[in-house]
C-alpha cells in the first residue's frame, strides 16, 4: 500500500538548502524536478516566506518545525496556483501581493478551479507596489515592479542585506515562459524589465533566486538573457520543439494548452531559454485587434 507525500512525518516533506545566510530554498519532497519552490528569509524580527505553493504538503508545519521560531509574513510573486494556493494556511499572517495579484486570485476564487488550480482567497492581503519595503527586523526586503511577461500580476523581492533577487517565474534556470497573451507584452518588454531591474539591483545583487529549475543562479545570467531578448529583436529563431529537460518531462497540462500553438518557439542562448511567441517579438506587434 503506497504512502502519499501528505502522510509523511512534517520534517522530511521539504529538503531545505541554505542559499546565504538566513535564506532557505525549500523543495517539496514530491521529487518534481520542475516543482515550485519557496524560500524563507529570516531577519531579526520577522521571518519572510516567498510563495506558499501549491503542494498537500504542510509547508507550514516544516517551516516553523524545522526552519524558524520567528513570526512569519508571506509574499507571493504572482497569482498563480502553485505559488499561492496554500496562502490560505497563513491567513493569520500578514500575506503580501499586488493589486493585480489580489484581483487575479479573487477573479479564480468566482469562477471555480482554474488551470488546475483553487483559490481560496479567505484572507484580507496586503498591498504592495513599487518601491515599498518590508522589514523584517536587521533585513529589509524591497519590492520592484516587473511589467509580468509571464504573470501580469509579478513583482521581484530584493534582499538588500544578502543581495538575493526573489523573480518568481519572471526568470528562471529551466526556462521562462513568456506566457501572457494580451497587451503589449512581448520580448522586447521582457528585455526592457530586465534592462530596468538591472539598472535597480546595480552593484547590489549577488544572486537570483527563482521559483523553479534551481538554485541561486549567478547574477551574470541577468545579462545573458538579455543578450537572448535582444538576439531575438535581431532575428534569430528558436526551435519549434517548446519543451526542455524540466518542462518537457512535466509540461504542466495548462501551459501546454495555453501556450503551445503553431507560433510558440523555445529559443537557447548561453543557458538562457525562453518559451515565446514568434508573432510577439516587438511592441508594435501587439496592437490589440
Amino acid at each position: 500500500m503506497s504512502v502519499s507525500f501528505k502522510d509523511w512525518p512534517v520534517n522530511k516533506q521539504f529538503m531545505r538548502i541554505l542559499v546565504k545566510p538566513d535564506t532557505w530554498l525549500l523543495n517539496p519532497v514530491t521529487m518534481d524536478m520542475a516543482a515550485t519552490r519557496s524560500y524563507v528569509v529570516e531577519g531579526s524580527e520577522k521571518a519572510m516566506v516567498i510563495d506558499t505553493l501549491q503542494e498537500d504538503l504542510d509547508i507550514r508545519g516544516y517551516i516553523e518545525q524545522c526552519v524558524t521560531d520567528k513570526p512569519l509574513v508571506v509574499a507571493s510573486t504572482h497569482s498563480h496556483g502553485d505559488h499561492t494556493e496554500n496562502n490560505t494556511f497563513f491567513k493569520d499572517c500578514p500575506i503580501y501581493m499586488t493589486e493585480k495579484c489580489w484581483e487575479e486570485i479573487q477573479a479564480m476564487k468566482k469562477n471555480g478551479n482554474i488551470q488546475g488550480w483553487n483559490a481560496p482567497a479567505d484572507y484580507t492581503p496586503t498591498i504592495i507596489k513599487d518601491g515599498d519595503v518590508i522589514d523584517l527586523g536587521d533585513r529589509k526586503i524591497e519590492c520592484l515592479y516587473f511589467c509580468g511577461c509571464h504573470a501580469e500580476s509579478s513583482i521581484v523581492y530584493f534582499d538588500t542585506k544578502y543581495g538575493c533577487v526573489f523573480t518568481g517565474d519572471e526568470f528562471e534556470g529551466g526556462q521562462v515562459l513568456v506566457m501572457r497573451p494580451t497587451g503589449n507584452n512581448c520580448i522586447e518588454l521582457y528585455r526592457d524589465n530586465l534592462l530596468e531591474l538591472k539598472k535597480k539591483l546595480a552593484g547590489r545583487a549577488t544572486c537570483i533566486c527563482p521559483a523553479h529549475n534551481g538554485a541561486p543562479i549567478d547574477i551574470a545570467y541577468l545579462d545573458y538573457m538579455i543578450e537572448a531578448c535582444e538576439q531575438l529583436m535581431n532575428g534569430a529563431e528558436g526551435s519549434t520543439d517548446p519543451f526542455s529537460m524540466t518542462w518537457g518531462l512535466n509540461p504542466h497540462g495548462w501551459d501546454a494548452k495555453h501556450v503551445c500553438d503553431e507560433n510558440t518557439r523555445r529559443f537557447e542562448y548561453k543557458g538562457c531559454s525562453l518559451v515565446y511567441n514568434c508573432k510577439r517579438i516587438f511592441y508594435k506587434d501587439c496592437v490589440e485587434n
